[in-house]
């Protein structure tokens, strides 16, 4: 295959360019000397030369012809080069020896400045451990069962078998001694007495002759080999102590490398070590990269992983600058996803390795901070069963370095003004014991919480936080539209930890804090024709709960008030219906009929049907509820009274299907513990004889002999909902057990009945968006209240929300009508990217100006913890490895990737270049058309 390339100075957009502006020009201005010509020659003199013009300036652009040969069958590599923001970190703590040993392998040093004897000696001493170790787990298997009544047949078998993993065990020993008393004649003078001491003596001295002492032995083995793995450890501490020496001897180049490696981060050290560019100004040639390598033999393809995606880079963008400047810090996922994009660009099938040709092989450069999608285990080993190895590449540190790191902060979501917050920072706490820091909690550059705390050192740290937020919501309300009702005031607060000198990583020391804020509290309004118990208890339940203002009004005959207590104070019935409608729940007893004015039941209607709002009927034994039922409230009432008064007392509680459905009813965590707790209520003992209207749901029944009969009937009217209690008696609930599950009833009730609230409204429009913070892809349900002129809820009309990002209109949501609450409109978005959200509510027949009322919402990136942890995942990336059947690789091994993958291809590409723009073909094409050129000029008389 033969390729036209441009490899000159120029770009070839631009010598493109300028080659066909100076052949333009040429031909124009030698046009004006062929007037006079015949027309053929008017038209080729100027073209021959303007010709021989352009190919003069595409000199510039370096035209040549690349020629690629294949022979054979080429190895099919896929790399996959992990694109996640822990890839952004640098590895400042990274021990000299390591970062020196990286930065030869990148061409940053020479070769062979630093001696890496030892460091090779560590790595072959730890294989020899970790062989010989694996080795033993076959000396001295289970003989196998021996047949009932063959006794003496089963001992010379055992016998036999017992010779056999003596043997075994024996050579394992030998090969052990004989491979560490090599490597141990390449340490230091000073390691090796103490070597053959404490370990290779003893090794030899094991007895592996004597049958009776044959678990002994391998117990014995086993521990002197565990102990000897110690000593890789302490090799690479000398390697790395014989490092320190050459920096201290005072080589300045040393010292500029490392200065170097401390600014690089691990993507930037991948995509040099891949493509052999360099970052160094002052080094030697180019380092020749592992991809330019591996295409001498195999067919590479390239994959960046980014998320749950692997996005194939074509060749020719793998030469990206290994100074990372064709990357910007968006570009980078906020999840490490080591499995699926690598199912999704490879035949991960069910075929055998035997099946598999031998000649695919995966390259994985990445730290291994997996924390999402499927496990890269089992994906390893579904492709090592195909015949498929991975061959990992580990980037970064394989040590945690100084860091502190806010991995999570625990609050509530919502909260009210005048709340308290409370919740958990969670801290990685990983520095120097006894280290002084900070952990505050900020809004802008106010500083709402701070502790000052001593470092302990450990991976998770749980620090409680307590701060008002009343002073700070109230600022930021005299901030926004004063037409506009805001219920619920976003916060955006920031939870860090001060950043310590000795801290390589600081965008963990920090993490957003969102939450929201409702300035109003719930107002409630209790009717009751006397002081039975369960208003007293109601009273009580909602009276110490700050998030309540509660107005009780007991009139009637019988009580201190035999009027109707009427005006604007606390604790008077409204005496407009604008009042009335402040209240968000209104719970209604055993009330007078007779103490009421016509319109103010009409209000108490409109307050459910247009307000929205929630009412509570609590029936009781005097049955002063069917008063009602000629009245403006009849048809809120969700129950009709049959003839019979009341039933005697039930034996039980149960809920319906629709109750044990619903989530306001849960007092136990289990369904089925759930179920069975109703029934072990105390019941009451009267329950009024009702039956649900059509179109109310029986939510709790009363358990009779006969049959059941409703307890708990709630429905929905208008815009708002109803719930009727046939018993006054829940009070009982309270036997032996005080608020536990009554006051948690009650507030679930209310809650249940009672319109979530939306979180700004005017004159004409409510908007409401769910939560204050969403994940990205998630869907945002909206709820849009829409009003006419009277105040009264709005029908059918046509109404689109639109989402606000960065100043523009992003998506456009059609809302519909919701079927069952009149002036209700509901919609959803689909799954939305991070960033700031507006909503703004457009609706036929209402101005821009009319509908002001917005919501507000923040998408956040996902986030698994991508840079809480400051090390390589070492121990996972060798798992994939093995798995697989392939090799794990620190990335100062790198290069060794050509060699190692050299056995799974068959095939060999031969790559050359024909040089055209300094080739006598290139100048005999110029001077032939000059010289044709000048003969028709010649022969037309113009010389």
């Amino acid at each position: 295959m033969t390729l036209l390339r441009f490899t000159g100075d120029l770009p070839l957009w631009i010598g493109l360019t300028a080659a066909i502006i100076m052949a333009v020009s040429s031909w124009l201005y030698y046009r004006r000397e062929s007037h006079q010509l015949p027309h053929a020659l008017r038209w080729i003199l100027p073209l021959l030369r303007s010709t021989a013009f352009l190919l003069g300036v595409l000199i510039l652009t370096g035209p040549v012809l690349h020629h690629r040969t294949t022979t054979g069958e080429l190895g099919q590599v896929r790399i996959y080069l992990d694109g996640s923001s822990s890839m952004t970190m640098h590895d400042r703590h990274m021990p000299p020896g390591r970062k020196l040993l990286i930065a030869e392998q990148l061409g940053w040093l020479p070769p062979g400045t630093i001696d890496s004897d030892l460091l090779t000696t560590a790595n072959e001493w730890r294989a020899v451990c970790r062989d010989s170790s694996n080795q033993m787990t076959s000396v001295l298997s289970p003989a196998q069962s021996p047949d009932e009544g063959d006794t003496e047949s089963a001992t010379q078998s055992t016998a036999q078998d017992q010779v056999t993993d003596l043997t075994k065990l024996d050579r394992v020993r030998t090969d052990a001694v004989r491979n560490l008393s090599l490597l141990k004649a390449r340490l230091p003078t000073a390691m090796q007495q103490k070597v053959q001491d404490e370990l290779l003596t003893p090794l030899e001295s094991i007895s592996t002759q004597d049958p009776g002492k044959a678990a002994e032995s391998v117990a014995g083995v086993n521990e002197l080999l565990t102990a000897a793995a110690m000593v890789a450890s302490e090799i690479r501490l000398a390697f790395e102590q014989q490092v320190e020496e050459s920096i201290t001897a005072g080589d300045s180049t040393l010292e500029t490398v490392l200065a170097l490696f401390d600014d690089s981060d691990r993507w930037q050290r991948a995509i040099a070590g891949l493509n052999g560019e360099q970052t160094a100004s002052d080094s030697s040639a180019p380092a020749r990269g592992v991809i330019l390598e591996l295409t001498e033999a195999h067919d590479v393809r390239l994959f960046v992983l980014s998320g749950k995606e692997a996005a194939e880079r074509p060749k020719d963008q793998w030469n990206t600058s290994a100074d990372g400047s064709s990357e910007t810090s968006d570009r980078f996922s906020r999840i490490t996803d080591l499995s699926t994009g690598v199912i999704d660009t490879g035949d991960v099938t069910s075929v055998s390795a035997e099946q598999s040709d031998g000649h695919q092989a995966i390259v994985l450069v990445t730290d291994g901070q997996h924390n999402s999608g499927p496990s890269p285990l089992q994906t390893a080993k579904i492709l090592g069963s195909q015949g498929i190895p991975f061959f990992v590449v580990s980037t970064g540190a394989s040590t945690e370095a100084q860091d502190l790191a806010v991995i999570d902060v625990e609050h509530p979501d919502l909260t009210f003004q005048k709340d308290r917050v409370r919740g958990v920072m969670v801290i990685r706490d990983r520095v120097t014991e006894g280290a002084q820091f900070v952990a505050e909690i900020r809004h802008g550059d106010s500083v709402l919480w701070r502790e000052q705390l001593s470092a302990m050192n450990i991976s998770e740290r749980r620090v409680e936080f307590d701060f008002p937020v009343e002073q700070l919501v109230e600022d930021l309300r005299q901030l926004r539209n004063t037409e506009v009702d805001s219920h619920m005031i976003p916060l955006n607060l920031e939870a860090s930890v001060s950043v310590l000198p000795d801290e390589v990583e600081t965008s963990n020391n920090q993490r957003a804090m969102r939450m929201a804020v409702m300035t109003d509290g719930y107002r409630l309004l209790i009717l009751d024709g006397r002081s039975r118990w369960e208003t007293r208890y109601l009273r009580n339940v909602f009276s110490r709960d700050e998030q309540w203002t509660v107005t009780t009004i007991i009139a009637g005959p019988g009580t201190d008030q035999s009027e109707l207590p009427r005006g604007e104070d606390a604790q008077q019935f409204p005496t407009r219906r604008d009042l009335l409608f402040n209240y968000d729940l209104i719970i209604f007893g055993e009330i007078d009929r007779t103490l009421f004015q016509p319109h103010e039941l009409e209000w108490i209607r409109d307050f459910a049907d247009v307000r929205s709002g929630g009412v509570i009927f609590i029936d009781g034994n005097r049955q002063r509820l069917r008063q009602f039922e000629s009245s403006a409230i009849e048809g809120m009432l969700p129950v009709e009274w049959s003839t019979d008064p009341a039933q005697s007392r039930p034996a039980s509680l149960v809920l319906t299907d629709r109750g044990a459905r619903n989530p306001s009813f849960k007092l136990a965590a289990d369904d089925e513990d759930n179920e069975q707790f109703w029934t072990e209520l105390p019941p009451p003992r009267r329950v009024a004889e009702v039956t649900a209207v059509p179109g109310a749901e029986v939510l709790a029944e009363a358990v009779f002999p006969d049959e059941n009969c409703a307890l708990i009937v709630t429905r929905q009217f208008g815009a708002g909902r109803i719930l009727y209690l046939a018993s006054d008696e829940t009070w009982r609930w309270r036997y032996k057990t005080a608020d536990i599950w009554h006051q948690r009833f009650w507030n679930q009730m209310a809650r249940f009945v009672m319109p979530r609230p939306f979180a700004s409204s005017d004159d004409f429009v409510s908007v409401d968006t769910g939560a204050i913070s969403y994940r990205a892809g998630d869907s945002v349900d909206i709820r849009v209240r829409l009003l006419d002129l009277e105040g009264r809820p709005t029908a059918d009309a046509s109404v689109d929300a639109l989402l606000w990002k960065e100043g523009r209109i992003v998506r456009t949501v059609n809302l519909a009508a919701d079927p069952e609450v009149t002036g209700i409109y509901r919609g959803r978005t689909a799954g939305l990217i991070a960033g700031n959200y507006e909503v703004t509510v457009r609706a036929a027949g209402y101005s821009e100006a009319a509908l002001q009322a917005r919501g507000a919402f923040v998408v956040e990136p996902q986030d698994n913890g991508e840079m809480s942890l400051t090390a390589a995942n070492e121990s996972l990336l060798q798992q994939l490895a093995v798995a697989s059947g392939g090799e794990f690789l620190r990335e100062e091994d790198l290069h060794r990737l050509p060699e190692l993958l050299s056995p799974f291809s068959g095939g060999r590409v031969e790559e050359r270049d024909t040089s055209l723009w300094d080739s006598y073909w290139w100048f005999t094409a110029m001077l032939l058309l000059l010289t044709i050129e000048w003969g028709l000029r010649k022969r037309a008389g113009l010389l």
